[in-house]
């Protein structure tokens, strides 16, 4: 893919209107200041496709997580940058996919991340300032980044040559929940039934316990053949709450895994594993 955009702006006197035309100067005052186009504009062949084949089997695999959304390709020259901002309702996680080089004659382009926490309180009697506030990620190639899309983000202003070719090159979308993944020897809708049975029933019982709370869980579930769950493990737990001083999550979070502790599942002829997302509070828009 970076061979594909080191080629699109190769030989600068011979761009065509049909082939170069397609940067959409994104400015946003305050917000937004960065050039934008669709992949498929710049890559050739399937590529790209290969790139986000492999991005969704890793989220749903790391995160538990396997709608990803069709990302920009985004081009950062001098001048451009991001300014700070959340992307609540667009997912639940962050990607930036950097194809930017790794020598280059430009600076600036680091994904900044706001810290977890109250930046007020956590230095109520210590000075801080930059990387004491927040993460900053350099645009290393070939590298991906992910991070909560309720955190405060930004990116670093961008300086230097005017070359293209030396900006920061970066593919970037959201990652959000596709449902429950079933493999192996029970039939997904089987499964899905009682999975649903008991989320439902737990969060009948604690609604009220679990109405401050925002955001995703995800879990990997075991069976084996006799239809006992072997193992529930966490992937993902971004649940929070505004009360910083809270500390009844992690009782609610156990008392769902013990109520997928004592599922029983059907006799099958080996074993099913199922990879869950739960998602608490609001719901984000278009997505199920």
């Amino acid at each position: 893919m970076r061979a594909d955009i080191d080629a699109h702006f190769a030989k600068p006197e011979a761009h065509r209107p049909d082939t170069h035309q397609v940067w959409n100067y994104w400015f946003v005052p305050e917000s937004y200041t960065y050039l934008r186009t669709l992949p498929e504009k710049i890559f050739k062949g399937d590529r790209f496709n290969a790139f986000m084949t492999t991005l969704r089997a890793w989220a749903l695999e790391t995160l538990g997580l396997g709608n990803v959304s069709r990302p920009y390709l985004s081009l950062y020259v001098p001048g451009c940058r991001q300014g700070w901002h959340n992307d609540s309702g667009n997912g639940r996680f962050a990607f930036v996919y950097s194809l930017t080089r790794d020598v280059r004659l430009t600076t600036g382009g680091e994904t900044l991340v706001m810290r977890d926490g109250d930046a007020l309180r956590r230095n109520l009697t210590q000075s801080a300032a930059g990387h004491g506030l927040y993460t900053a990620i350099a645009p290393r190639f070939n590298r991906l980044v992910i991070f909560d899309d309720r955190v405060p983000h930004g990116v670093e202003r961008v300086d230097g040559v005017m070359d293209p070719v030396e900006g920061r090159f970066v593919l970037h979308g959201h990652i959000s929940e596709a449902g429950t993944a079933v493999t192996g020897a029970l039939p997904a809708p089987v499964v899905e039934s009682l999975i649903a049975g008991a989320v439902d029933g737990f969060i009948a019982a604690a609604a009220e316990r679990l109405a401050p709370y925002h955001g995703p869980l995800t879990l990997r579930l075991t069976s084996d053949a006799a239809g006992e769950v072997t193992s529930c493990d966490v992937l993902i737990d971004r649940v929070l709450q505004a009360d910083r001083n809270d500390a009844e999550w992690e009782s609610l979070r156990e008392q769902l895994l013990e109520c997928f502790d004592v599922l029983r599942f059907p006799l099958s002829s080996g074993e099913t594993v199922v990879i869950l997302p739960v998602m608490f509070g609001k719901g984000l828009p278009a997505i199920g």
